[in-house]
């Protein structure tokens, strides 16, 4: 692969301004960070709690996130409209999580039970964290980013 922009091919951009590769990578860290919280979600939904369309919506976009990174890194061409399309799914899952995550987490420190500097506190947003990132990326090299006429 090329490591210098000016041998990038047209329609092969990456955000880093580089090597496409560099995308995959960032999409490769999102897709198992989103999946294994999927995944647990998935596993409660089936086996403890009554059914919910979310996880199923979030496992449909780990997996097309999944489909997006595969097809980049065997293909090494920009596969970001397929990785943008799973994060918009991925969202769907995360959305409604995170206001409620943000609502408890504030109602504890409110009462004193959990700390600012607390890491227990922030690591269930890595995921996000991760998936808006990859987002972003996929968002700038495909559905955004420069065509060639």
């Amino acid at each position: 692969m090329a490591s210098d922009p000016a041998d990038v091919p047209p329609g092969e951009t990456s955000v880093s301004g580089g090597d496409p590769m560099v995308n995959v990578l960032i999409y490769l860290i999102a897709t198992i960070g989103v999946g294994v919280q999927v995944y647990a979600a998935v596993t409660h939904n089936l086996w403890w709690a009554p059914m919910d369309p979310f996880p199923t919506v979030g496992l449909i976009g780990a997996l097309t996130m999944t489909l997006g990174t595969a097809w980049g890194a065997v293909k090494g061409s920009s596969a970001a409209w397929i990785v943008f399309i799973g994060t918009l799914f991925c969202w769907a899952f995360y959305i409604p999580g995170l206001g409620n995550l943000l609502g408890t987490m504030q109602q504890s420190m409110m009462e004193g039970r959990v700390s600012l500097a607390s890491a227990s506190t922030y690591l269930p947003l890595l995921p996000p964290i991760l998936l808006a990132i990859a987002t972003y990326t996929s968002l700038m090299v495909g559905p955004m980013g420069k065509t060639q006429d």
